[in-house]
């Protein structure tokens, strides 16, 4: 009877130890689960790309300026080109994809990769 009650004792021992780490690795496992969704959203937003404009002799892009900018994805970006006198704004050279009009010396351009734009003045 007494080695019952010892074995009994024993195998009663084991499952709470055995609980107790059952429950440790619940914790350590919710833990990472919430660790790595938090690290999964910092990259979550939207996306950011660089627009790179310059100009040629003859006159400036007064809109948004000359020089590197970063906007958003699908930003709608107004473009101005300015002529020095005794130009004209002749287009707008790089990637031209998603100008409004390449013609055109204030039109708008649509920021959904990275582009690099010329405003070219001609006499």
């Amino acid at each position: 009877m007494k080695r019952i009650l010892l074995d009994l004792k024993k195998r009663s021992m084991k499952i709470i130890l055995s609980l107790k780490r059952h429950h440790y690795v619940a914790r350590v496992s919710i833990f990472l689960i919430a660790v790595a969704l938090i690290v999964g959203m910092v990259g979550c937003g939207p996306a950011k790309y660089a627009l790179t404009i310059s100009s040629t002799s003859g006159g400036t892009v007064t809109a948004p300026g000359e020089g590197l900018f970063e906007y958003s994805e699908e930003t709608e970006v107004t473009l101005v080109a300015t002529p020095e006198p005794g130009y004209h704004f002749a287009n707008w050279t790089g990637n031209v994809d998603t100008i409004a009009d390449a013609y055109a010396a204030t039109t708008t351009i649509t920021v959904n990769d990275r582009y690099y734009l010329i405003a070219r003045f001609d006499r």
